[in-house]
């Protein structure tokens, strides 16, 4: 068994990344780190934001083999739970993002587990999906 886990998402520019994460999807910006040079390994640097209430958190970090949008963006996909699938599909759309599904109830739902499901790519192509209730009660 596990203790956890934490999101690394690398970028040729996390700075603009960041940003999406920070301002559109509101994560709180825990930290920025700057990373010394380790042996072989360049100097760098990236972010911390924070996910959810319970610690979960996802790191955007430079790193110098990416280039780029995403070229398999569905091969993984996070799932952010929310209680407003709604909500989190029209902001991201306004935001400019691209919409792989709006949202509809997953393969699962039921009355016991009301769920809905929206994808999404972020700036860099990175798939997302929101899951959960379709709008708060």
């Amino acid at each position: 068994m596990f203790k956890g886990t934490r999101i690394l998402i690398w970028s040729e520019n996390p700075d603009e990344l960041m940003k999406f994460y920070r301002d559109v999807l509101q994560l709180p910006l825990e930290e920025k780190t700057d990373i010394p040079q380790q042996g072989e390994i360049a100097p760098d640097y990236g972010y911390m934001l924070l996910i959810s209430d319970k610690g979960e958190k996802v790191w955007i970090g430079r790193h110098s083999e990416v280039k780029g949008k995403s070229k398999e963006p569905v091969r993984i996909m996070h799932n952010l739970y929310t209680d407003s699938v709604q909500k989190w599909y029209e902001t991201v759309r306004d935001a400019g993002c691209e919409i792989l599904l709006a949202p509809q109830k997953t393969p699962f739902y039921s009355e016991e587990l009301p769920w809905y499901v929206s994808t999404f790519l972020d700036p860099e192509g990175n798939a997302w999906q929101f899951m959960g209730e379709l709008d708060a009660k």
